[in-house]
Formats: C-alpha cells, structure tokens, sequence
C-alpha cells in the first residue's frame, strides 16, 4: 500500500510538470503577441510636414512633421538641421482637433514622448495619440533659447491639419 501511494504521489507530480510544460508555451507565446501588434502598427508615414524658421524667413533651421502609422495613430516629430547648442532647446506637440479630446496638445516632454530636444540632441517624437472618424491632428515645432533670463520661443511653424 505504501508503495501505491508513492507511486501515485510521482505520478501526480508528473502531471504537474507536464501541465507546467505545456503551459509554458502559452507564455512564451505573450511577448510574440505584443511584437505582432507593433509589427500590425508599422507603416509610419509622414502625412504633412513644415519647415521651422525663425521670425517666419528663410533658412529652415529644421522641420516638423506629422507621422500617421497603420493603426491611425498620429503623432508629432521634429528634426532640427544640426544637434542643439548649449542653452538651446527645441519641442514637437501634437494638437488633436474633433472628438472627446478635442483640444488636447501632448508635447515630445509628455508622457510616452521621449523629451525634448536638448543640447547635441536634433529629434524629438510626441506619444502616439490613436485617431477616429472627424478628428484631424496638427503638429508644431517650436525652438526656444535662453539668453539669461530664461527660455524665449525663436521660432515656429505647423503643419496643416489633416488625418
């Protein structure tokens, strides 16, 4: 009889390994999902873009873009020509028109962004704000300096709404 239960007892833990086993690859399978869905949002695109001047003339001293992927995510970028100087910086906001959030303005510095641009740094990205029927976007690049007394906007320019 003793024998039986040990015996039973190895077998009831083999079970549970084999079911840890064959749950095991359904975990594995959770992080192939998540790369899935990013891949099914590839396909970004910039839809409109602008250059950013100061005082509105020429030269461009970068450009703001608005960036649409397949998932009708939207989102602001800016490129400034050359990596900022010191007491330099610049920031992207993307400005969502129509819908529940209308109005609403997320910056490069807003969570889900990655900062703005800072000195020896020339990009920055706006978080990703998901589209939807009658709501277009617009993005706005604008560059500050601080000559001292704090940081002063020198430039900026949008680009036209649009989805």
């Amino acid at each position: 009889m003793k024998t039986l239960g040990i015996l039973l007892s190895t077998a009831g833990l083999a079970g549970v390994g084999a079911f840890a086993l064959t749950a095991t690859p359904a975990l594995a399978a959770s992080p192939n999902q998540a790369t899935d869905a990013v891949a099914a949002c590839s396909g970004a695109r910039s839809i409109a873009s602008a250059p950013m001047l100061r005082d509105y003339r020429p030269p461009s001293w970068g450009t703001v873009r608005l960036v649409r992927d397949n998932c009708s995510q939207y989102w602001a970028e800016i490129t400034m020509a050359s990596p900022l100087v010191a007491n330099a910086k610049a920031n992207g906001f993307v400005v969502q028109y129509g819908g529940a959030n209308a109005g609403r303005v997320l910056s490069c510095d807003s969570s889900g962004g990655n900062g703005s641009v800072i000195q020896g740094q020339r990009t920055c990205r706006t978080p990703k704000v998901k589209g939807g029927s009658g709501i277009t976007f617009a993005a706005i690049g604008r560059e500050y300096h601080n000559y001292g007394g704090g940081y002063e906007e020198i430039s900026e320019n949008a680009t036209r709404r649009t989805r």
